[in-house]
Formats: C-alpha cells, structure tokens, sequence
C-alpha cells in the first residue's frame, strides 16, 4: 500500500494518532483496573505489565510529537531545521523518547542487558573522531529500539537509519526521518545503493549510519526465502553458508557495501543480540519471567576490509556466520533450544 502525501500525514493522520493516544490515556485508569483483575487468569501481572508499556509508550509518542511541532514554529516553520541548533534538538528529543521507552521496557519487562565487546569497538563508538558504520541484527519487532538507545544513550552517536517507506505511517518517525539526516527507502522501486551511499558519504564524525544487513526480522520463512534465492542467483557458496546458520538470515549485502564504500574511512562495527523477544507473543510468555539480553559488538577497521566486492560479499557471510555461532553458544550456555 502506497503512503500517503505527506500533507495527508500531516494534516489528517498525525492528528488522528494523536487524538488516539490522548483517548488511550484518559480511560487508562479504567484499562489498568480491568488488567489488574485479568492478570490472575494469566499469571504474572501480564496485562498490566503490557499495559504500563504501551501507556508509557502512547504518553512518550503523544509528547515527543507535539515538541515535533513545537520546534517546527521555532525553526521559523521549518525554514532553519537544518541548523546546527535544531539538529541537536532534534537528537536531544529523540534520545528523550528513545531513552524513556527503552527504560520503561526494561524496568517493567524486567529485563537486564548486558553489552559484551572488544574494548576496541567500544572505543571506536564512544570515540567521536571518526564515523561508523554499524551493521546490526534484526531480530524481532523492537530490537530497533535497543540498537538506537545503544547508539544516543551508551555512546553519544547521532544514528542515520535506513528506513522502510512505510514507517512514516507513524507520525513522529516521519517527522524525525525527515528533518535528522536519514533515509526513507521504498523497496518497490529506486536506487537504494546509491541512496545508501550518498548517506555515508555525508557521515560526520559522530555519525553512525544504522543497516540491518538482513532487511526485515529474522523468521525461519525469511531464512529458507534468503536460501532459495541465493540458489536461484547461482550463489552456490553463500546458499551453502547460509543453510548453515540457524539464527539469522543471509545478509543482503547491496546495501551494506554501499554503505562502506560510501564512507571509506569508517570503522564498520557488527552488532549482534540473544535474548530479544522475537515479537508481541513472545514478549507475552516471557513477561513473567526476568530475561537477560546479551548485546555482542566486533569491530573491523577500514583497511581490514577487502576491496574487491566479491571478496567483500565473503567478507560480510564470514562475519554474519560468526554472529551466528556466538547466538548458537549463547543459547547453549543459557539452555535455550
């Protein structure tokens, strides 16, 4: 489905969501009085728990909007959103609503993270005198938010994130998509490698331009999908590497090539994690229980990049079969299946 003109989203849906999270907030007492007397049928407050996140959530998304508008009038209407001033409120504000919803999740979900890495590629992110590239594991519906709380809160980066068009169906990610320095791709057409590597090649120093090598979350149908096209492309190496990795799909690699060769003289650090839910389900059954998420951070520096694309291809199925057996040891040590 094609989105909307942004004179639509802004005049007719923007308000529409907001109108719906102020009615959400106004009869919350009365949805937290019908979870609290649902919850021992379920065991471990989960309505209420669930409830409490997505309160937050609404209150969090209905703010950050408005100041969304706020800061529109006071760049003048939009005319000075690309100042130095307003780029950092805008970072300011994301990181604002970032931060409080990633702190809300954890404390109420009762989840503890643990960031495990080379110290130097914790010195790469929290050192600001080069850019990185940071490609990330996509494994469930909101391991975006971790990966950009790492980013603002952990290491002081400003995140540019390639984004699917149909995110600007939300509100406030349209308007922050836009006036920060990211990147809205529509998969049904356009040159998205060379969108990509536009992007980083105007990375600042502080910058950290986001790709989920695997393009969506990670489903056992996206994994045997990533195979089969591999074999109908003739890849018979990378099919064969991707059949052997059980925990993530077989990396696109148009994009993130783009990327790194956009911006040569970027660090590229990989970014994998266990233990995030894989969607609403399970979040649901793991509610009750305290969940650990281990968060594991490689780094390759420039020149340890090869410079022929089919070696860079190797080089990317390497560090994703990586990624994958650290998950597989993670998993074993933890018990899980």
């Amino acid at each position: 489905m094609p989105v909307p003109h942004k004179l639509v989203r802004r005049v007719i849906l923007a308000p529409l969501v907001c109108l719906l999270e102020v009615t959400l907030l106004l009869v919350s007492p009365v949805l937290f009085v019908v979870a609290a007397l649902a919850s021992p049928f379920f065991g471990g407050w989960r309505p209420v728990r669930l409830l409490a996140i997505g309160v937050v959530g609404a209150a969090r998304h209905l703010i950050a909007t408005l100041a969304c508008l706020a800061l529109w009038i006071a760049s003048g209407f939009g005319r000075k959103t690309g100042s130095d001033a307003m780029q950092r409120a805008h970072y300011a504000l994301m990181r604002w609503f970032v931060s409080g919803l990633y702190r809300t999740v954890v404390r109420v979900a009762r989840v503890e993270v643990r960031v495990h890495g080379s110290p130097e590629a914790e010195e790469a992110l929290s050192s600001a005198g080069r850019p990185v590239v940071l490609l990330s594991r996509h494994a469930g519906e909101g391991d975006t938010l971790l990966v950009i709380h790492q980013l603002l809160s952990r290491y002081g980066r400003g995140p540019r994130i390639v984004m699917n068009e149909s995110l600007r169906l939300d509100p406030l990610i349209d308007v922050l998509g836009e006036r920060l320095p990211n990147r809205f791709l529509d998969p049904r057409g356009g040159d998205t490698e060379c969108e990509i590597a536009t992007m980083a090649g105007a990375l600042g120093e502080t910058a950290a331009l986001v790709i989920f090598p695997e393009g969506a979350n990670f489903t056992e149908l996206r994994r045997q999908r990533g195979i089969e096209r591999l074999e109908q492309a003739g890849h018979d190496q990378e099919a064969e590497w991707a059949r052997a990795m059980r925990h993530v799909s077989a990396p696109r690699p148009g994009g993130s090539l783009a990327a790194i060769e956009g911006a040569p003289q970027a660090d590229i650090v990989v970014m994998g994690h266990a233990g995030f839910p894989a969607g609403l389900r399970e979040l649901w059954r793991l509610l009750p229980e305290r969940q650990i998420v281990d968060v594991r951070l490689w780094l390759s520096k420039p020149d340890h990049v090869p410079l022929q694309r089919d070696e860079r291809i190797d080089w990317l199925f390497e560090r994703w079969r990586i990624l994958d057996s650290w998950i597989d040891d993670r998993q074993e040590a933890s018990g899980v299946e």
